[in-house]
């Protein structure tokens, strides 16, 4: 049986991760800024209050460069900067400074915020239409 390939699976190697149909992104999932969403388009983005970072979160217990989000062909990492109150990936605590990988739907929390890590591969090839006997 040939396994087939899931929708959902992360970058096969030698594919750019920036490129269609690739979506990489940050959802905030709970806290004050509940339905923001951040694109990640480059291969660092940071995370912070201060609006230098690329996400920017209104969060009061959020460092003003809280984490990085970091991109490595097809390896996707997360890193505290130094962040007052800590940072959580998955329940488990990020040693400021310790490059963790990440994976499609991990949960990081910062602060009070809850953010989902997404890296998602679309679909590109059409699909087919149901037949459907009369």
């Amino acid at each position: 049986m040939v396994r087939k390939k899931r929708t959902t699976d992360i970058i096969t190697k030698g594919e750019d991760p920036f490129g269609t149909p690739f979506v990489l992104a940050l959802a905030v999932v709970d806290g004050p800024d509940r339905h923001a969403m951040h694109r990640i388009i480059k291969g660092e983005t940071v995370v912070g209050r201060s609006p230098e970072a690329d996400f920017v979160l209104e969060d009061p217990l959020i460092s003003d460069r809280h984490v990085s989000v970091r991109v490595a062909g097809n390896l996707f990492s997360l890193v505290d900067l130094g962040s007052t109150n800590g940072t959580l990936l998955n329940s488990q605590v990020v040693t400021e400074g310790t490059r963790v990988r990440l994976k499609n739907f991990d949960e990081i929390e910062l602060g009070s915020t809850r953010l989902l890590f997404i890296a998602n591969r679309f679909r590109t090839e059409p699909i087919p239409s149901p037949s459907y006997n009369e």
